[in-house]
């Protein structure tokens, strides 16, 4: 039988160093590459960054995959052609393994920076790619979401090759099977909208499950969803599923002063229909965060009643208006 051929893409010697500097710059020197000795379609090396005092984690970054031109659709097309992608893991991680429960997030890597050759396809922020089941023995994650490098500053999500064309930085998060179906339903802005304060970029093969027991049809799809409302604050609020789910007015909001301990970017706003019992507003699988635009979106009279300060409340009188709640 005749020998495969391959004849991979490859950077050029100044676009290695331009990505090389990037990736020293924005996410940590590194003394290790994961080399390849086989490259079918694209040569993927991926840069081990260690932990170290400011980050106890490894950061895995590819360096290779933006050498391919992706297919993107011509909306899509700007500065959206070329990426690379990383992943972070605990610093007890044994990146040297080569046992599937160590490996996946590796080979995972390489999957996808392969994908959109082998596919003439394309990868951006909010994809999702599936397993089918989950990657190895020790977890039930089993997709994955591409998501921004938010953790690592602005500046880390873009690199600039000599030639001017751009290179995208995406950050891979493996996901449960519901949240996948959650995402595909929703989007991703209201999947991550469902994550804690307790959600960390840094890989855990058994953290929470945020959508095991929320499995919600939205009354508005995410293509409905305009943008109504903008503001300098914090944009996150608490709504319940009367509004979001079944498609009601809201009915009663009040602003509360949020946590100053919270990481939460949180407006104080929250938003109800105004015929939810003790018991409803008790369970918190009723209640989701979402942002001003979103709710803004289902009712757009709150908008000229949104710069109201702390301690407002507003209740819908029996003629469909707003009045101000003095109690």
């Amino acid at each position: 039988m005749e020998e495969e051929k391959y004849d991979p893409e490859f950077y050029t010697e100044q676009e290695v160093e331009a990505i090389e500097n990037h990736i020293e710059r924005y996410f940590g020197p590194f003394d290790e590459v994961l080399h390849e000795i086989v490259s079918p379609g694209i040569h993927v090396d991926i840069c081990v960054i260690k932990p170290n005092a400011a980050r106890n984690y490894y950061t895995l970054v590819t360096m290779g995959m933006g050498a391919h031109e992706m297919n993107v659709p011509e909306q899509w097309r700007d500065d959206n052609t070329r990426a690379e992608i990383l992943v972070t893991l605990p610093s007890h991680w044994n990146i040297k393994s080569h046992d599937e429960d160590d490996y996946w997030p590796v080979r995972w890597l390489k999957i996808l920076a392969r994908l959109p050759g082998n596919e003439d396809s394309w990868l951006g922020w909010g994809h999702t790619v599936p397993n089918g089941e989950p990657f190895a023995s020790n977890t039930d994650l089993s997709g994955i979401l591409l998501e921004l490098p938010y953790t690592f500053g602005e500046d880390s999500m873009t690199c600039q090759l000599p030639n001017s064309e751009t290179v995208n930085f995406y950050q891979m998060i493996p996901l449960y099977e519901e949240e996948m179906e959650y995402k595909v339903k929703n989007g991703t802005d209201v999947l991550t909208d469902q994550f804690d304060d307790d959600f960390d970029h840094v890989v855990d093969i058994r953290r929470k499950n945020y959508c095991v027991h929320v499995q919600k049809t939205f009354y508005l799809s995410r293509e409905q969803i305009k943008p109504l409302y903008e503001s300098n604050g914090p944009q996150d609020c608490l709504a319940t599923d009367r509004i979001l789910v079944d498609g009601c007015k809201v009915g009663y909001m009040y602003r509360e002063e949020p946590d100053p301990d919270s990481d939460m970017p949180d407006s104080g706003w929250r938003f109800t229909a105004g015929d939810e019992d003790e018991e409803y507003m008790d369970n918190a699988d009723n209640l989701g965060v979402y942002t001003l635009n979103t709710i803004c979106n289902y009712d757009p009279d709150i908008i000229p009643l949104l710069d109201a300060g702390y301690g407002s409340a507003f209740y819908r009188d029996e003629n469909g208006k707003f009045q101000k709640d003095e109690d």
